[in-house]
């Protein structure tokens, strides 16, 4: 066989391989391979309740709602939004499906005791297209958002409540959808009272730093390619993809914390969404040889940072 038609061949192979990576990534990102909920409060001792609500959109999302009696007579609940591709309760490896894209167990439920003991009620739930809530298209934040204001609605309307006051706990794409929610939603979160921001991430920093650090650098030709299949399938552009624009829009006392040593962020992304919040603001760096998932679950297991803020802006 001439060489120059083998050449043809091999690249033609190339190609389709390249395709066809492209789309199993884009279907990915826009419809999340979806964790089963295997796991309650009940492993924690917290008594709960399986609560639905829809978001502003119209789609039906599912969670816990972990009642908790107020130290001071003012209710006070905590949202916990989860990353992208958790459920409420977190990741579990094995349950990842068929593509083994992560190698860390994360249990998020670790945080809610210590926010139940401070006298916190805790509604965690499933963004759209995770876990047990209704399909729909992701969009790292910027459909989530949507989620986020379908809970604070819900929060509101629960006849238990009295006048609640809301804060947030936020992870990774939890944290995008927050920030933009905060952003974009108005007088339904304008009296939140403080936004802790785990690990916020704009997707295209993310998907360029996981891809060279996971299947080398010799894969970055591929995140355009994905990007454009994304578009082509009615999703966001990576670029789009991101709570900088919106961070500037948000008031709210916020801690963002980040794992200095996490191989799928760049600094600047970071401190460049810290730098554009616009209320009172505090950067935890969390220290060592820490991946991204295990920051997660040094956050849950480590909760005194968080529920001190949390006291310090629930009684301002």
């Amino acid at each position: 066989m001439p060489f120059y038609l083998i050449l043809v061949i091999a690249v033609a192979l190339f190609a389709l391989i390249s395709i066809a990576i492209s789309i199993i990534f884009s279907g990915i990102v826009l419809h999340a391979l979806r964790q089963p909920v295997v796991i309650t409060p009940e492993k924690y001792g917290l008594a709960y309740e399986d609560v639905s609500f829809k978001s502003t959109d119209g789609l039906i999302l599912k969670g816990w709602f972990i009642p908790a009696e107020p130290t001071d007579g003012r209710d006070k609940v905590v949202i916990i939004t989860h990353p992208f591709p958790f459920n409420r309760h977190g990741f579990l490896v094995k349950n990842q499906g068929w593509l083994p894209l992560f190698k860390t167990d994360v249990d998020l439920l670790q945080i809610a005791p210590a926010l139940h003991r401070a006298g916190y009620s805790v509604l965690m739930f499933d963004f759209r297209n995770h876990g047990e809530s209704e399909g729909g298209m992701t969009g790292v934040g910027l459909a989530e958002y949507q989620d986020v204001l379908g809970a604070v609605a819900y929060v509101k309307s629960r006849p238990s409540l009295r006048a609640p006051q809301i804060g947030f706990a936020s992870f990774c794409m939890g944290a995008n959808a927050t920030i933009v929610a905060l952003s974009k939603g108005g007088e339904p979160v304008g009296d939140a009272k403080f936004l802790v921001a785990v690990q916020p991430i704009s997707v295209s920093v993310f998907f360029r730093r996981y891809m060279s650090n996971v299947y080398t650098p010799l894969s970055l030709y591929l995140i355009p390619i994905v990007d454009r299949f994304v578009q082509w399938r009615g999703g966001f552009a990576f670029k789009e993809m991101s709570p900088l624009a919106y961070a500037r829009d948000v008031e709210v006392p916020t801690l963002v914390i980040q794992a200095r040593e996490d191989p799928w962020f760049e600094a600047s992304d970071v401190e460049g969404v810290y730098d554009a919040l616009a209320g009172p603001k505090e950067l935890w760096w969390i220290e060592g040889r820490m991946r991204r998932f295990e920051a997660y679950n040094h956050v849950c297991k480590n909760p005194e940072r968080i529920v001190a803020f949390a006291q310090k802006w629930f009684s301002d």
